[in-house]
């Protein structure tokens, strides 16, 4: 069986886990601001637990954001440096489809709202759907950022009773009403587990939908901030 690890830091929270064999073996901790200190600690645990060493890893999975820019940063940062030293793929997953997947495995949501504050009186929000054919959560519009007051028809989002996951819900009373009546329960205190992002990323590994790690590419979803691959950065200088 194939041997996988998941970074993820784009959230308040940091989390690695790491699927050896078929067991999962997982660290999460809701640190913000403290991603530096705690992620490779974390990997050292996982990897010793589980008794391998980098180089027997099939791929190493990163959340991609949208998300704290040095958050992302780390975290990418981490899974190329493992990907080149062991010549060994990688994979991006949208943190809020993360998020999405959490609440479809934790509390059999299948209608998400994937909220984040994004700072800048904005939020990161994606909408998914459960795909039942294949057990992820799906993107029913591509991950945005919009204003803290935007009115949802100004977001093509699906008119229907959502479940509403992430830190962004701690500004609800600035929320459009028209938002908020998508919304009928919700859970701000979400903390993002890196297994979450197993499922989605297995998917396109099996579709052979991997990165070489010089091409990995950050999604930030502000232009003038977006990490752009070491090619582009080559192309530009």
């Amino acid at each position: 069986m194939a041997n996988f690890l998941a970074i993820e830091a784009a959230s308040d929270s940091c989390s690695v886990a790491l699927s050896c064999n078929g067991t999962l073996i997982s660290r999460v901790e809701a640190a913000p601001r403290m991603h530096s200190r705690l992620l490779y600690p974390m990997l050292n645990d996982v990897m010793n637990e589980a008794g391998i060493r980098p180089n027997q890893l099939d791929a190493v999975i990163f959340g991609k954001g949208p998300g704290s820019f040095t958050g992302l940063r780390i975290a990418a940062s981490t899974a190329q440096g493992i990907g080149f030293a062991c010549d060994i793929p990688l994979i991006g997953v949208s943190t809020l489809q993360a998020m999405a997947q959490q609440a479809y495995q934790e509390q059999q949501q299948a209608q998400v709202l994937a909220i984040m504050d994004a700072r800048m009186n904005e939020l990161y929000l994606g909408q998914y759907a459960l795909d039942t054919n294949t057990g992820l959560m799906t993107a029913c519009v591509e991950d945005l950022i919009c204003p803290i007051n935007v009115q949802s028809d100004a977001l093509n989002l699906l008119n229907a009773d959502h479940f509403a996951c992430g830190h962004g819900l701690n500004l609800w009373d600035k929320f459009d009403p028209s938002l908020q009546s998508l919304i009928t329960q919700q859970d701000a205190q979400q903390v993002l587990k890196a297994d979450s992002l197993f499922p989605q990323a297995l998917s396109l590994f099996h579709s052979g939908k991997v990165l070489a790690p010089e091409n990995i590419e950050l999604v930030y979803l502000r232009e003038q901030s977006h990490w752009k691959t070491i090619k582009q950065q080559k192309q530009q200088s």
